[in-house]
């Protein structure tokens, strides 16, 4: 019975920990991070469906089955795949949001309230931990050249959907006269941080959704006249202060100096908590206290009235609902203005800020390979095969269309049929304030991703599929007999198989990284051994035959080159790393101007492409007429 009991707190505290780990120690969309928080994950979910057998719906076992396959057509997308090593980094972020879903399976016993209580306390403390870095800069240096909020996260955007998400789960706090006053407060205080947070990214979904999200809890929730009053002072407090803070240039504005950033980083600390102090003893006034019906009619009619009137007057300046449309329509679509500064101004745009040029590059590359795409986690390449400017990306921020270019109809067909069947699993659960909260704050993440590079960022895939695992799931039974010591070993051959897949690229680039110091040492011996034990683990990647060639001389290093070009014959960066290689080492201009005229007529916008770069000097070497001047 202790071993029992044991095994019951086991759990739950290992999700939390796997949740913390992804929403604190994440730093972006690192693989090197996201192979330490995945073999946790691989590993927790193992031991738990070993001890505990997840109860499943039919929806339940299809959203499974259907993930899973999904990461499955996900690696075979490596056999065709115009940038194998790629695929292969993206099938491992697969498996460990997989691998969350699984760990989240076994917490099906657990009450949505507890699960909704949980989520609320991590991102509390992540959006305070957040907050605390504009007061204090040597927190994160980085806001001294870009002022967006991002830390921990990484990426503004994502930070801003976590802001988003933690919406429903502080009105559900708010709202329940039967949670202790502590509690309520505390939600009062979440909804605060959130609405600074997401403005302070200067995201512009983020901060629709954010709104958004409270709309629908309010439209949706019985309740909702007792959360009215709380939502409106949390963010009138919290609009103050998010207002002040756009207002100090070492809060809001990019390059400013270490000086400036820690004056007004405390001046934004002072307002933050006398903001929250105000909060805290407002909510002694309001928190019992339900707003009438007609009250909060006409405030929403009237706010409804205020959105309806300044559009209004956008469209009269316009010339007329036809130009209106037309011009927002410009300024979405047009690539000359596509890229938003990252400043508070960019808030009242509504350019797409490049996506439309990548959502038209991801489409177009559907059209060319339907069926099977071009191979997980591609888009970056096949960006640079299309583009039209200077500006690159590895991902078309669009997770459909991504799905769409990159695994085809199939790998589309099999993560939408994962969200559909999730979807209907949480639907059939017995209601609850919780589950509301819970399901909503799960939609937004998937509204999101259709906008945005959400897949690359375990901060956000790892507490949603975690969230949805459970979700879909009952309370598990404990496992016996021999019925578990054969699914025992399934887990364990399987869980090995995927360490083993997260951690070969992992290894493979901690070797890159000696034999780079071998190098510089001047051991090439060394070097070469660390080289070749990189391409053993990672067979797939260009960079360790790249390393190789640098400890080898002559043919040696010009067949590595070649090697790295066969492997990815459609990157301009193989064929210009040859083609350089035969230029200044070989001195064979010729070879050098062919592979460097391949790589042009890839990317005419790379480093080929640069005027008096490495094709202009092949070809003046060839024929000294066409030398400059």
């Amino acid at each position: 019975m202790r071993q029992q009991a044991v095994r019951e707190a086991l759990l739950p505290a290992a999700a939390g920990l796997l949740t913390f780990a992804a929403l604190f120690l994440n730093h972006g969309s690192s693989d090197a991070r996201l192979f330490w928080i995945g073999s946790a994950a691989v590993v927790a979910a193992a031991v738990g469906w070993a001890v505990r057998q997840p109860q499943l719906s039919r929806p339940g076992i299809v959203f499974f089955a259907a993930l899973g396959g999904f990461v499955l057509w996900q690696g075979l997308s490596i056999s065709w795949s115009i940038q194998p090593a790629r695929s292969w980094d993206y099938t491992n972020r697969g498996l460990v949001y997989f691998a969350f879903a699984a760990v989240g399976a076994v917490l099906g016993g657990v009450p949505a309230r507890r699960l909704a209580q949980a989520g609320a306390v991590l991102l509390g403390a992540l959006f305070a931990w957040a907050l605390a870095a504009k007061i204090v800069p040597g927190l994160y240096d980085d806001y001294g050249r870009l002022a967006r909020l991002r830390y921990p996260v990484g990426y503004w955007n994502e930070l801003a959907l976590l802001a988003a998400a933690s919406v429903p789960l502080a009105l559900w706090l708010v709202g329940r006269r039967s949670f202790d006053r502590r509690v309520r407060v505390g939600g009062a205080l979440l909804l605060y941080a959130a609405l600074v947070v997401a403005v302070l990214t200067y995201s512009r979904v983020g901060i629709v959704l954010t709104v958004a999200a409270a709309v629908t809890w309010l439209a949706f929730d019985r309740e909702r006249l007792v959360a009215v009053g709380p939502l409106a002072v949390a963010w009138v407090v919290g609009a103050l202060v998010a207002g002040a803070a756009l207002l100090l240039p070492g809060v809001a504005d990019n390059g400013q100096s270490n000086d400036v950033r820690l004056e007004d980083g405390l001046a934004f600390g002072a307002a933050l908590v006398i903001g929250a102090a105000v909060v805290f003893f407002a909510m002694t006034r309001v928190q019992d206290r339900a707003v009438d019906e007609r009250v909060a009619r006409r405030i929403g009619v009237g706010l409804a009235t205020l959105v309806v009137a300044a559009l209004a007057i956008a469209v009269v300046r316009s010339g007329g609902p036809v130009d209106f449309v037309r011009d927002r329509w410009h300024e979405f679509s047009n690539p000359v203005s596509a890229q938003v500064p990252n400043a508070p101004g960019r808030i009242a745009s509504v350019s797409s800020s490049n996506r439309w040029r990548w959502w038209t590059e991801a489409w177009d590359a559907f059209l060319d390979h339907p069926l099977r795409g071009t191979g997980a986690g591609t888009f970056g390449l096949t960006d640079r095969l299309e583009r039209d400017t200077s500006l690159a990306v590895t991902e078309p921020h669009s997770a459909p269309l991504q799905d769409l270019t990159e695994t085809g109809l199939v790998g589309f067909a099999l993560i939408s049929t994962a969200l559909v069947a999730a979807a209907l699993a949480i639907w059939r659960r017995e209601r609850s304030g919780a589950l509301t909260a819970l399901g909503l704050a799960a939609a937004l993440c998937v509204v999101h991703s259709f906008v945005d590079i959400d897949w690359d960022y375990v901060a956000v895939q790892g507490p949603f599929f975690l969230t949805v695992g459970a979700l879909v799931s009952g309370p598990p039974r404990p496992a016996v007999g021999r019925r578990r010591l054969l699914r025992s070993a399934v887990l364990a051959v399987a869980a090995l198989a995927a360490l083993y897949s997260l951690a070969s690229p992992w290894l493979a680039d901690r070797r890159i990284d000696k034999a780079y110091d071998a190098l510089v040492r001047g051991d090439r011996g060394t070097a070469r051994d660390e080289a070749r034990a990189a391409q053993a683990l990672n067979p797939l990647a260009v960079q360790p035959l790249w390393v190789w060639a640098l400890a080898e001389r002559g043919e040696q290093a010009l067949e590595l080159y070649r090697r790295a070009r066969d492997l990815e014959p459609k990157n301009p960066e193989t064929w210009y790393v040859l083609g350089e290689f035969e230029l200044h080492v070989l001195m064979r201009p010729r070879d050098a101007y062919r592979d460097l005229n391949q790589s042009y007529t890839l990317d005419p916008y790379g480093p080929a492409g640069q005027k008096g770069g490495a094709l202009d000097e092949a070809r003046c070497q060839i024929d000294p007429a066409t030398c400059p001047g």
